[in-house]
């Protein structure tokens, strides 16, 4: 096992159940490799202004959203990493490409370039929730969450994500980092963490 510790990054529109699986996941992978994991989310200092602001224009988002992770990698993903622990991060790189891209219609090439030139550090294995839009759009509107101004766009950017996800992720994955691809439409939570975890012991 590396000294540094694993980093895992979940990914999947809002609705798709992200934080479930991830505490499922934090507690399996202290288990399964002896060591501290660390659950982490995004946007991590700037929420309340990137979530609660419906005014942005998708640059100014954009830019946001960048500066925030750098002090998320800077504060609490490096600095366990380097210490040896694992993390478990829900949204990173990826979101950022499906939202501002995929969602927000910023060309993808300049996307892509500001998280390049970031060198924010690669996760080991991403994990990828596939729900249809419709099923995301059912459970985000249960939780009356609104204020969060991407649940508040609704089903077209919900489809619009979702899309880009699927294009993204389709296709063999490259060798590093390794990718979890999980349909959990018709799943129960627990049938989709069996599902996650058969196919991580191979990867971890």
């Amino acid at each position: 096992m590396n000294s540094k510790g694993i980093f895992i990054v979940i990914e999947g529109v809002d609705g798709s159940g992200k934080s479930t699986q991830a505490g499922k996941l934090a507690e399996w992978l202290e288990a399964h490799t002896g060591r501290k994991t660390v659950r982490t989310f995004e946007p991590f200092m700037l929420r309340e202004l990137i979530l609660g602001r419906k005014d942005l224009c998708a640059t100014t988002e954009l830019l946001l959203f960048l500066a925030d992770r750098a002090e998320h990698v800077s504060k609490v993903i490096t600095p366990t990493l380097n210490a040896g622990d694992n993390v478990i991060c829900e949204r990173y790189n990826d979101s950022t490409l499906a939202y501002q891209a995929g969602g927000h219609a910023l060309e993808l090439s300049y996307v892509r370039s500001l998280i390049e030139a970031c060198k924010f550090p690669e996760p080991d294995v991403k994990i990828f929730l596939d729900i249809s839009p419709e099923v995301a759009y059912s459970r985000v509107m249960a939780r009356h969450n609104l204020n969060d101004k991407f649940e508040a766009e609704g089903l077209e950017l919900i489809r619009k994500v979702s899309d880009f996800y699927r294009d993204f992720f389709v296709g063999p994955p490259p060798a590093r980092p390794s990718v979890v691809k999980t349909k959990c439409d018709e799943l129960t939570e627990a049938e989709t963490f069996e599902q996650i975890i058969s196919s991580l012991e191979a990867l971890i």
